[in-house]
């Protein structure tokens, strides 16, 4: 399995096809990495659908803290902070 890093800079690399990238923040939920994919949830730039899949990934994993952390970051979009609300 790889490591969280490596995964991590898979989901954000532009040349990456979509669906490595989609399988990479499989293998961050799966090891709990659950900072990274909060990370991936804030990265600006970064398509939509995988800020969603993120987001979804640590509502899975019940990763309460980085929750709260997305619902109190005024800087993340509304939708997105919605989520990590419902996520709760």
């Amino acid at each position: 399995m790889s490591s969280p890093r490596s995964l991590f800079l898979t989901v954000v690399d532009k040349n990456v096809q979509r669906h490595a990238r989609e399988d990479a923040i499989n293998g961050l939920a799966e090891a709990g990495a659950t900072t990274q994919l909060r990370l991936i949830v804030v990265t600006n730039g970064l398509d939509g659908r995988y800020r969603r899949q993120a987001l979804n990934a640590i509502g899975q994993r019940r990763a309460m803290n980085e929750l709260e952390t997305l619902v109190s970051d005024r800087s993340l979009a509304q939708p997105l902070r919605k989520r990590a609300k419902e996520l709760t």
